[in-house]
């Protein structure tokens, strides 16, 4: 099986939204308004834990296989994604070629996992969509196309030379130009649904379209509530189209980590 993985990286780029309408106007507070929602969601996203399970699916012609399940432990320190506790078919994987301390925590444990999977659903995910409306590189407007519901729609588009979303195939990393799109609660203000595609890869990358659909739920973590993934879907198609390889991911089990201490003494 080919090896596709998927990277996002957070460099600084710059993009413009043009437009001196009040329409413009009303769009930059609306995207503003999420500025400020997101960045307490990333604010609140630090010393979590979850746990996810990936079910990892092949259709080849008109053959649909689930070639497997890995799951693993998504550790939040910092407002970074680290990966524990990595298994396969509930057997711990061995990643030979890192230090066991990388093994242990690492966002680099997962670039071991043989096939395909994502990383950076929960809090990367999210820091370039706030990026982008940092940089008022989004669009915004009412949208009820989705079964979502009524919902607020924020787009944006990012070049693949901003180096912000990546494919790589065995050993060969293809960055890749992508649309991206929120959908917004209009009653909460909360993430609903988060979809980036990406369909204009290099010919060598031998992939005609990248999708990943991030789907988030309210989860209430020490009696504050967040919207967080609640499920993730992640799919391949190659050039050849004749091969469909797509990951389901669920995630569960979101808690606090951290510890306290308690000094007691006698009058």
């Amino acid at each position: 099986m080919p090896q596709n993985t998927l990277g996002l990286l957070l460099p600084a780029i710059l993009l413009s939204l043009t437009g001196g309408s009040a329409l413009a106007a009303d769009t930059g507070a609306q995207a503003r308004q999420f500025e400020l929602t997101l960045d307490r969601q990333l604010s609140a996203l630090t010393n979590v834990v979850c746990h996810e399970e990936i079910e990892r699916y092949a259709r080849k012609g008109k053959t649909t296989n689930q070639l497997d399940t890995l799951d693993a432990n998504v550790e939040l320190l910092n407002g970074v994604e680290g990966y524990s506790a990595i298994r396969e078919e509930r057997k711990p994987l061995r990643l030979f070629q890192l230090p066991s301390l990388l093994q242990t925590f690492s966002f680099r444990a997962m670039a071991e996992v043989p096939g395909t999977w994502s990383v950076g659903e929960i809090v990367t995910l999210l820091r370039i969509v706030r990026n982008a409306i940092g940089e008022r590189a989004v669009q915004v407007r009412q949208d009820v196309s989705s079964n979502l519901g009524p919902a607020t729609l924020l787009t944006f588009t990012y070049p693949a030379s901003s180096q912000r979303w990546y494919l790589k195939r065995n050993t060969q990393t293809h960055w890749m130009p992508f649309e991206g799109r929120v959908w917004i609660s209009p009653e909460t203000g909360e993430i609903l649904r988060v979809c980036w595609r990406a369909n204009d890869l290099p010919a060598e990358a031998g992939v005609s379209e990248v999708l990943w659909t991030v789907d988030f739920s309210p989860v209430d973590l020490s009696s504050r509530v967040l919207s967080v993934p609640a499920e993730a879907v992640f799919q391949i198609t190659y050039s050849s189209g004749n091969r469909v390889d797509w990951n389901v991911t669920h995630f569960s089990e979101y808690r606090r980590y951290g510890s306290g201490s308690a000094i007691h003494f006698d009058r």
